[in-house]
């Protein structure tokens, strides 16, 4: 019968899920069930008269056999037991004495929760992306709210004088004619570059932005931007510099989009720029080859934190909302998507109250040679 009752536990032992092991006060394995090995990628006769510092990496072992030493000191254990960043187990260990001759042995019943602790991370991690994200559309809703309302109030304003909706007097109308339809041209092409900036991060996001392989010609490209510009800059008293080599500078990719770039990047040197100063654009080949696009201004600047900041959507650098200077928090995330079309990446250096250069780093194998 007692032959039968080992045989029984013995089935059971082994049949078991989790690992079961009996040490001695060595530390040395008496007994361990194979599924118990299995985990560890070992066999259990690997495990018998040996202890952990034997079988396992030195800092593992230490932490196990610590542990092992403490259950025989009087602290049962029950809790995570982890060998790996991969491989987490939950282990219940206690000591077992034999009554007649006092000698005592510990007991080890582990089951592996990797999988659990895996899908739990992941569900935690999910839980923060959502929270992250349910900011994000906080601070989304609140700034397009102000930034959409804007534009729209000029337009209702201003066309319902000239429509005659708002009861303002015939020599008003004829008087500011000009002036109101000026008005709202400009805050019809504000709204509909908000728009534009909302449907490309959108398209980019799904994959789904068209991007030509043409040839361009920086040097052109960048001029148009700067024209574009000039009156923005004066506007704000902003002088812009150049210093473009006078040989031309062929690159493969899309001219609408490396426009977009330097467009987005100009803009925000002369929006962020104190009053009466200067911008300067720069371009320069690197000694790897590849091509450098420089922007560079003497305005407010930024932290490092609030570098990372500003490169997620709709996110404004801290100081920057203290000021009357608009935005939505698109341009730069924006710049950073557009870039890594052209397999390049976007570097932001910048200091408080010093300034900012951003750097467009085109890829050597973008650049054609003649």
């Amino acid at each position: 019968m007692r032959q039968i009752n080992q045989k029984f536990l013995k089935a059971i032992i082994e049949a078991t899920p989790n690992a079961i092991y009996i040490k001695d006060e060595d530390g040395k394995y008496l007994m361990i069930n194979e599924k118990g090995a299995k985990t560890v990628g070992k066999k259990a006769e690997y495990f018998i008269g040996k202890d952990d510092s034997e079988i396992f990496p030195a800092k593992l072992a230490k932490r196990v056999m610590e542990l092992d030493r403490s259950v025989f000191d009087g602290q049962p254990h029950n809790g995570v037991e982890e060998v790996d960043a991969d491989t987490i187990f939950y282990s219940h260990k206690f000591i077992i004495e034999d009554e007649e001759n006092g000698e005592r042995v510990l007991a080890g019943i582990s089951t592996d929760i990797s999988k659990f602790k895996k899908t739990e991370n992941e569900l935690f991690d999910a839980r923060l992306k959502a929270e992250e994200a349910n900011k994000h559309k906080s601070v989304f809703l609140q700034n397009m709210s102000h930034e959409l309302r804007t534009p729209l109030n000029a337009i209702i304003g201003f066309s319902s004088i000239l429509s005659g909706e708002s009861g303002a007097k015939n020599e008003k109308f004829e008087q500011n004619f000009e002036e109101y339809a000026r008005l709202i041209n400009s805050s019809g092409k504000h709204l509909l570059a908000i728009i534009n900036d909302l449907l490309d991060l959108s398209k980019i996001e799904a994959g789904k932005q068209d991007f030509s392989e043409n040839e361009i010609d920086v040097a052109y490209e960048v001029e148009s931007c700067i024209q574009t510009l000039r009156t923005l800059a004066l506007e704000h008293d902003i002088v812009i510099e150049e210093e473009i080599p006078e040989e031309e500078i062929l690159l493969r990719g899309d001219e609408r989009i490396l426009r977009q770039l330097v467009y987005n990047l100009l803009s925000n040197a002369i929006k962020y720029s104190y009053s009466d100063n200067k911008v300067l654009v720069k371009l320069s080949y690197r000694n790897s080859g590849g091509l450098d696009v420089s922007i560079i201004d003497k305005g407010i600047g930024m932290s490092n934190d609030e570098i990372t900041k500003v490169m997620i959507p709709f996110r404004r650098a801290s100081h920057v909302k203290e000021t009357d200077i608009t935005g939505i928090g698109l341009g730069l995330p924006l710049v950073d998507a557009y870039i890594k079309l052209f397999q390049g990446n976007l570097e932001i250096q910048s200091e408080l109250g010093t300034g900012t250069r951003a750097t467009l780093h085109f890829p050597k194998e973008r650049i054609l040679k003649d």
